[in-house]
This record gives structure tokens, C-alpha cells and sequence, in this order.
């Protein structure tokens, strides 16, 4: 049972309450009743073996022979995941669209049963088929892809947000450089006002940073870029609205914050933390160097051109990039300053300090000094031209 809150009520006369044309069905501290609305998918009995257990009752609910729906809704959502379009292709609306391969539908739906509810399974099956090995569908004579309904192949899919973010962790092996998901470091508040969700490192982990009050002191300048870049490609910190099909038209924004984002940035400099250092402080030949940069970022070595393009950027001085250890001299990154939590974060002093932070996280990582700075500066380059392709952000 729910009760209606005592708040749900409007401060009016008893004369006006019967002048309105909105007539009160509820008053506040009713109860209402539960009720199982949804007899005519499962009925209710199927949840009594579970016993008390919450959790346990949902499991036999959506897995109930009398409920053949949730295998077909999970299977068909998976096949959109890697082909781009579903078997259904509105996967919200199951009553007004019919299957485009009915028999397909149910059989990855009966196997998906038979393989106690494994997700891991069904996709083996789907990437594993003829149909998803012969790639991507290619243009017929007309120059037009073929209707997807035909499977003729798979469309190509775009990463969603955190793939973005985390595959430029990846190909540069640089950790997360954020601040921990938290306003009240000093836990000034009590539980039950503020969470601490940690310090991300993974791109799922992040969490919005709406700031309703708009205050350069409950800003969290390192997190925001990240977050910024994720924004741009579909992604939504509301966790308890979470949206179930993204936006996934391109943007102006997209490859906008790709060139010019610090996320981007980030992974492009060539700094102590930077995977790209130390394969370019290996002994190995130029062309070697060439393709670990495709390999990590566009997960496949150059073709012909591509290496002659490459090679001819970074054979200049290659022999000579190594610095000696005697002159290398490590830059440290400029220190942060720190102490700005929510119980003091009403002070100048508090937005003066995240404007700081704002200033350093701008700036990204301080090269390392191991390396030419001039040839630095060109794999650099190199390594940005690679992230602002369009390749990057396809999943190969």
C-alpha cells in the first residue's frame, strides 16, 4: 500500500475546493491498495514459489512459460545492439509491428531459455552466424544499402558515449584524471543528503554533475570533461530517467569537442602516464611505431598509404627522439589545491579555488621530457589525426 502524502494537498477554502474544476479523488493520508494490473501477461500465481523474496518473485514473473514476451524483447534488443536494426525494429512497441523474420525471432528466443537466460550465449550464437560474418552490408548497383529487413549484412554501429571515453582510456593508456563523485569530502552532511559514488574508472561510473545551483564551487572541473564529451554522444547522468534508445543522429557537437575536447586532448599528450611514450621509447624500427598507433586506436594495422603517410610525418628525427636520462628532467604537474567541500563551499575562496582547478584541468598532462619535443609534438599530431577520424568512433 501507498499512502497520498500529507503534501499533496492545495491550502484552499472548502467554497473555492467546490468552485474547482479538478475535483479531489485522494486526500492526503488515503491509502491505496496494491493491485496486480498484469493478469493478462502472467498471472500472479506463478510468483508464490518465490515465497517472500522480492527479487526471487521478479525472476519467476518474467520467466514464466506464460510470459514467452520478456525472451523475445531481450533477444531482439540484442540482435539491434549488433545489427543496428531489430527483428522488431520499434523495440517499445510490440503490438503494432510484426517481426521481421518471425521464425528467427523464436528461435533465439527458445534458445536463449534453453540456455538459462545467458546473454553471453545468444550473442556467440548472433556473432557467430553467417549473417553477421558477412560484415557490413555493402551498396548494391544503385549505390543505396539494401533494406536492413533483408539482412544482407550488419550496419555499421556507432560506439555509445562510455565506449567513446573509455576506448580513449585504452588506446592511450592513460587512467581517469577526475575527482570523486562527491560534494561533501569532509562528510559534513548526513547520509541520507549525500552520496559518495567514488572516483570513476570506467565511463559508466560517472554520474551527472548538474549543479542546480549554479555555483563555480560545486563544480567538479576534472569530471566535466569527461562528462561533456559523453553528453555529446547520447549519454544521460539521470540515473533514475534513464533513456532507453539514444539519440544517435551525428551532431555539430560530435566531432567539435573530438578536436578541440580535453578528453581528446588528454589522450593525445604525450606524457609519463601515456602508453603512446612508451612504445616510442622502444627500440624498434619507425614502420613498427606506425602500426602500434593504428593498432591501438583504430584496432587494425595502416594499409600502404596510410604507412607511407605516417612513416613520412615521424621518420625525421626518429633515430634521435630518445632523450638521455642525464637531460631528461621530469616536469611535475602543478600542484591542486584542495580543502573545498559543501560546508564551506559558500565562500570566495571556495570558487576561487575550483576556478584554479578549472584552469589546470584545461591544460591536460605536462609532457614528458624523455622524448624530442619536436618529434613529440608531430606523433601528437598523429595521434589526434587518428582519434578525429571517423573510423574511431565505429566499432570495427
Amino acid at each position: 500500500p501507498e499512502k497520498v502524502p500529507a503534501t499533496s494537498s492545495v491550502p484552499v477554502s472548502p467554497e473555492r475546493l467546490a468552485a474547482m474544476a479538478i475535483k479531489v479523488t485522494l486526500k492526503p493520508g488515503t491509502s491505496v491498495p496494491p493491485a496486480w494490473p498484469f493478469e493478462q501477461i502472467v498471472h500472479a500465481a506463478a510468483a508464490t514459489a518465490a515465497g517472500g523474496d522480492s527479487r526471487a518473485q521478479v525472476a519467476e514473473l518474467v520467466t514464466s512459460p506464460a510470459n514467452p514476451r520478456f525472451a523475445r524483447v531481450i533477444v531482439n534488443r540484442l540482435w539491434a545492439r549488433y545489427f543496428g536494426r531489430g527483428l522488431v525494429d520499434d523495440a517499445d512497441n510490440w503490438d503494432d509491428e510484426e517481426p521481421s523474420h518471425p521464425a528467427l525471432l523464436e528461435w533465439l528466443a527458445r534458445e536463449f531459455v534453453l540456455r538459462d537466460y545467458a546473454l553471453e550465449e545468444v550473442a556467440r550464437l548472433i556473432l557467430s552466424s553467417h549473417t553477421y560474418g558477412r560484415g557490413l552490408a555493402e551498396p548494391n548497383a544503385d549505390g543505396h544499402l539494401p533494406k536492413p529487413e533483408l539482412l544482407a549484412g550488419r550496419t555499421p554501429r556507432r560506439f555509445t558515449a562510455e565506449q567513446v571515453l573509455d576506448s580513449l582510456a585504452v588506446a592511450s593508456g592513460k587512467p581517469f584524471d577526475v575527482e570523486p563523485m562527491n560534494i561533501d569530502i569532509d562528510t559534513s552532511r548526513p547520509h541520507t543528503l549525500s552520496l559518495n559514488l567514488g572516483r570513476p574508472t570506467r565511463a559508466w561510473q560517472f554520474t551527472t554533475l548538474g549543479n542546480e545551483r549554479d555555483r563555480p564551487s560545486l563544480s567538479l572541473p576534472f569530471a566535466q570533461h569527461s562528462v561533456s564529451l559523453m553528453e555529446a554522444f547520447g549519454w544521460r547522468g539521470e540515473r533514475q530517467s534513464p533513456a532507453t534508445d539514444r539519440e544517435t543522429t551525428a551532431n555539430a557537437l560530435q566531432p567539435a569537442i573530438l578536436a578541440n575536447g580535453v578528453a581528446v586532448k588528454r589522450a593525445c599528450q604525450f606524457s609519463e602516464s601515456s602508453g603512446f611514450v612508451a612504445a616510442a621509447l622502444e627500440e624498434r624500427p619507425v614502420e613498427t611505431f606506425v602500426d602500434d598507433i593504428f593498432l591501438r586506436i583504430l584496432s587494425r594495422r595502416p594499409n600502404r598509404a596510410e604507412r607511407a603517410a605516417a612513416v613520412s610525418i615521424l621518420a625525421p628525427g626518429y633515430e634521435a627522439r630518445r632523450v638521455d636520462d642525464e637531460q631528461a628532467v621530469a616536469v611535475a604537474p602543478e600542484p591542486r589545491p584542495i580543502g573545498v567541500s559543501w560546508s564551506n563551499h559558500l565562500t570566495n575562496e571556495a570558487d576561487e579555488t575550483k576556478r584554479e582547478l578549472a584552469r589546470i584541468a584545461a591544460l591536460g598532462d605536462p609532457a614528458t621530457s624523455r622524448l624530442d619535443p619536436d618529434w613529440r609534438e608531430r606523433a601528437e599530431d598523429l595521434v589526434w589525426s587518428l582519434f578525429n577520424t571517423p573510423e574511431f568512433i565505429f566499432t570495427p
